[in-house]
């Protein structure tokens, strides 16, 4: 059974899981700020999340290990694997349109995926989101809560 962490109730271990999971080059390469985050940043942000009632974010856990993170911001999906794991993006989308339809009651759900990761748009798809639009670089996609 998975269950979903919330980033405010992360341990120390957890906290420093995460950011180096957010560093990793196989994951940022696919963020928007491809940067490094410092430790101090990631911090902020987390303490952060404890105002900012628009961004929910969470550690996908299934019995001891690990699986990756949800988050949701507004209408707005993202996720990513524990970069030592294979095959848990059904997993983590599952999760996030469960959250975002189920326990945000959100009538539309969104997500924006660069048209390099091919992997990606191909789970969105087989989930049913649709593309809406794009740009150079990006493809807007959506989801829409038909009787979920």
């Amino acid at each position: 059974m998975c269950e979903n962490i919330n980033f405010i109730d992360l341990n120390e271990k957890e906290i420093e899981l995460v950011l180096s999971w957010r560093n990793d080059e196989r994951i940022k390469k696919w963020m928007h700020t491809r940067e490094d985050i410092s430790l101090a940043s990631h911090l902020k942000f987390i303490e952060s999340l404890k105002s900012d009632t628009s961004k929910d974010y969470f550690l996908v856990k299934k019995e001891d290990e690990y699986l990756g993170v949800i988050d949701l911001n507004r209408d707005f999906l993202g996720i990513y694997a524990n970069p030592d794991k294979k095959r848990v993006g059904d997993v983590l989308l599952e999760r996030i349109i469960a959250f975002a339809f189920r326990d945000k009651k959100l009538p539309l759900l969104k997500a924006e995926v660069y048209k390099e990761n091919l992997s990606a748009i191909k789970l969105y798809k087989r989930f049913g989101f649709k593309v809406k639009d794009e740009d150079e670089n990006i493809l807007n996609m959506e989801l829409e809560n038909e009787n979920r």
